[in-house]
């Protein structure tokens, strides 16, 4: 009876404090508490299985970088691993993990986010919390360690330039940030690495990883009073500086003063094949989160086949363009950094019409196509701006294969799919409250609801019409050999590591000044 009552009590007493702390959120079984030092905890409660998913983010990803350091929050992050006050170095620290029944730890570092996580079973959610807490607060950053780590660090980025793909999106970036190309780079400067020590790992430390810099992500057969209980004081006494760094500076949504024109020589291109990518600034979501929502909308109406977006491509037989599948676009909001992509794969020479096997695994109609590599980049973009644009600023067009409220309705379907499993809803919030907060994410399906064809308009009209971009056309070595003097006497520049790689030139100057 007396062990009742105490578990009665303790219960009245875990309900007054998460009465106290606890805000409503749009999804059901899903709690958040900010606390006072800043740091935000939500918890998804979800008891299909007897496992806990537990995950700390903080806000310290590449678009927090300068020259001087990029490179250092990924470098960080491997150093999380190496040992705390708790667990004296790597072994102790994966041995402790190992106790607590580990499955899936790991860490990343993106452009917005650095995040730690693992799954544990639900009956150990508080020493977990625990095992995080001292990895965060207390890291060891060894010297020795810390050296060894360098040459993993500098291993996985020299990886990342024998990649072709790696060193096309690098010069994207390069060319869309010229301003802070060091924003879009985890990866960073291998000088930076190497120059490392743990004092400079100790300035981020004290910087970035801080509580009001910080959210803690707790899902699945767990009570949410019980995790809010453990966590103030676990975290309570966890203490930001006297001065928090200011925000990072926004860039700019109109980078370039004409078009970039780039080519992509990749060795795994078909020689039969010509893919082409079109890129421009986007809403971010720190600064323009009204406008991701439009975006949202006009992505999905655009990746509709049967839009007027990939019908008017499709309708430029000169394109060679197979079907309308082989059209498409992208948006991805990110905090300061977003891309608008308009892509085409088209036939890379004349034809005679019938069918064909694309090297993709299917075979479909064609048009006859006449012009050559380089006219068809040159027509791609004369087709975008002179009659697609022109196209999707006509609403009732726009609209009339993909009605707005269908959109919506799939929108809110896709999110609903996506958020079953109390870890795959802590990933979505953990992302975007690392880029545009956590109010973003749940008022997310309201916002999309007000959302209207002139909203979608205006989006075109601020983001894609009239805007100068970079264009990348992507073909095998064969067509480049046959059409490189052409291309570069169009104005176009081959991608290679010399260029696409910021550091190069940065370091060649900084070596100069000095």
């Amino acid at each position: 009876m007396i062990a009742n009552l105490k578990k009665s009590f303790f219960g009245l007493f875990l309900a007054l404090l998460a009465f106290a702390y606890a805000e409503d959120t749009s999804i059901p079984g899903v709690y958040r508490y900010r606390f006072e030092n800043g740091l935000e905890l939500f918890v998804a409660e979800n008891n299909a299985a007897p496992l806990a998913y537990i995950e700390i983010a903080v806000r310290a990803g590449a678009v927090t970088q300068n020259p001087e350091n990029a490179g250092l929050f990924h470098l960080y992050e491997h150093m999380m691993f190496k040992g705390n006050e708790k667990y004296e170095n790597q072994q102790a620290f994966m041995d402790g993990a190992d106790e607590l029944g580990q499955i899936d730890q790991n860490g990343s570092t993106s452009i917005d986010r650095v995040n730690y996580f693992f799954t544990i079973p639900s009956d150990l959610v508080r020493k977990g919390l625990e095992f995080w807490s001292y990895a965060v607060r207390t890291p060891k950053l060894d010297e020795q360690e810390l050296e060894n780590e360098k040459a993993v660090v500098l291993s996985e980025i020299n990886a990342h330039f024998s990649d072709p793909s790696y060193l096309c999106t690098a010069e994207l970036f390069n060319t869309m940030f010229p301003e802070n190309p060091w924003r879009t780079d985890p990866s960073g400067n291998p000088v930076n690495i190497e120059r490392a020590t743990a004092d400079t790992l100790r300035e981020i430390q004290k910087d970035y990883y801080i509580p009001a810099n910080s959210a803690i992500f707790v899902g699945g057969n767990v009570d949410h009073e019980e995790v809010y209980y453990n966590v103030l004081q676990i975290f309570s006494d966890w203490e930001n500086p006297p001065e928090l760094l200011p925000s990072a500076a926004t860039e700019s949504k109109n980078p370039l003063s004409a078009d970039k024109k780039l080519v992509f020589v990749n060795p795994g291109a078909s020689s039969g094949l010509i893919q082409i990518g079109y890129y421009l600034r986007g809403p971010d979501g720190e600064t323009d989160a009204s406008d991701t929502y439009a975006a949202d909308v006009w992505l999905k109406v655009a990746n509709n086949p049967n839009s007027v977006f990939a019908q008017t491509f499709v309708s430029e037989s000169s394109l060679g363009i197979p079907q309308s599948d082989y059209v498409a676009a992208s948006y991805l909001t990110q905090r300061l950094t977003s891309l608008i992509g308009i892509y085409a794969t088209m036939l890379a020479s004349g034809e005679e019409e019938g069918e064909q096997s694309y090297g993709i695994g299917r075979v479909h109609p064609y048009t006859k196509s006449v012009l050559n590599p380089v006219d068809k980049s040159e027509k791609f973009l004369s087709v975008l701006k002179e009659k697609v644009v022109p196209a999707m600023l006509d609403s009732e067009k726009f609209f009339s294969a993909f009605g707005l409220n269908l959109v919506k309705q799939q929108l809110e379907d896709e999110r609903i799919y996506s958020l079953e499993s109390a870890k795959s809803i802590l990933g979505i919030l953990s992302s975007t409250w690392s880029t545009c907060g956590s109010d973003y994410f749940f008022a997310y399906d309201e916002n999309i609801a007000q959302v209207t064809e002139e909203n979608v308009v205006q989006f075109i009209r601020d983001y894609i019409q009239d805007k100068n971009g970079t264009l990348i056309v992507t073909i095998s070595p064969d067509i480049w050999k046959d059409y490189k003097t052409q291309f570069m006497a169009r104005g176009y520049e081959e991608i290679t590591a010399e260029k696409a790689l910021w550091f190069k030139s940065y370091q060649a100057d900084k070596t100069e000044r000095e």
